[in-house]
C-alpha cells in the first residue's frame, strides 16, 4: 500500500506506482464510520483517500491492476459496485478478508474480480501450523481446499516460501504470492523461483531484478 518512499494509501503513490511498469499496485480498503470506502490499514477518524478517488485515477490506467487488501468482512459486494461504477471492475484483485460462501458463487456477486485467497482464511491458525511438526502435510491439505474454489493463487507472508514449499505448490499445480519482501535477496530468490505475484515496497529495486532474472 505503499512504495518507494511514498506515504501508504496515498494519491500521491497511487499515481507512483500506476504511472511505473509494475503490473499491479495494491491498496488497503475498509470503511469509514460513515460507510464511505476508503484506503487506510487501521481504523482511523483522520480524512482519507476514498476508494472513489483511487478508481478514478485507476480508470486511466487500464492495463493496470488495483489489489484491494480487504481489511474487514462483507466489503466484496460494495467495493464491485463502486468499481462498476467506475469502470474498473475488470481491474480488480481481491485479498485479505474474504468471504468463503461469497467466493464459492464468484460468478453471481463479482466475476471480473481476481482472487488472490490468504490461508487465514480457510485456517485461521495458518502460520502457527507452518512452524510445526508436519508443516508440509498441512499445507498439501490446505492447498486441496484452495482448489474447491475459483482463485488466481494463494496468498502468502514470504517466509513461508522454502524451496520445499514452492515445490509443493508446483506439483499441485497452485500458484503463489509472496508478501511483503522488500530485501533484494528475497526479491529475487522469489523471481528466480517464477513465483506468480511479489508485493513489494522496494518497488524500482524490484523492477530492475525481475530484467535480471529474466536475463
Amino acid at each position: 500500500s505503499g512504495c518507494d518512499g511514498t506515504k501508504d494509501n496515498s494519491i500521491e503513490y497511487i499515481r507512483y506506482a500506476l504511472n511505473s511498469n509494475a503490473d499491479c499496485m495494491e491498496a488497503d480498503v475498509r470503511e469509514n464510520q460513515v460507510g464511505t470506502l476508503i484506503l487506510s490499514h487501521n481504523k482511523t477518524d483522520e480524512k482519507c483517500v476514498t476508494l472513489q478517488e483511487a478508481f478514478r485515477i485507476l480508470k486511466q490506467f487500464p492495463e493496470k491492476k488495483m489489489n484491494c487488501d480487504l481489511k474487514e468482512e462483507g466489503l466484496e459486494i460494495s467495493v464491485y459496485q463502486l468499481a462498476g461504477e467506475n469502470g474498473v471492475r475488470h481491474q480488480l484483485i481481491y485479498s485479505g478478508e474474504i468471504d468463503l460462501n461469497l467466493l464459492s458463487e464468484k460468478e453471481k456477486w463479482y466475476p471480473e474480480v481476481q482472487v488472490y485467497i490468504n490461508p487465514e482464511n480457510l485456517q485461521a491458525d495458518f502460520y502457527k501450523r507452518m512452524e510445526e511438526k508436519g508443516a508440509i502435510k498441512s499445507l498439501e491439505k490446505l492447498l486441496t481446499a484452495v482448489k474447491d474454489y475459483p482463485v488466481s493463487c494463494i496468498n502468502m507472508e514470504y517466509h513461508t516460501y522454502t524451496d520445499e514449499v514452492i515445490e509443493l505448490l508446483a506439483k499441485m499445480q497452485v500458484k503463489g504470492s509472496a508478501w511483503t519482501v522488500n530485501e533484494p535477496d528475497g526479491i529475487l530468490r522469489l523471481l528466480k523461483k517464477g513465483l506468480f505475484n511479489i508485493t513489494t515496497r522496494n518497488l524500482t529495486a524490484a523492477l530492475e531484478l525481475k530484467g535480471e532474472a529474466k536475463g
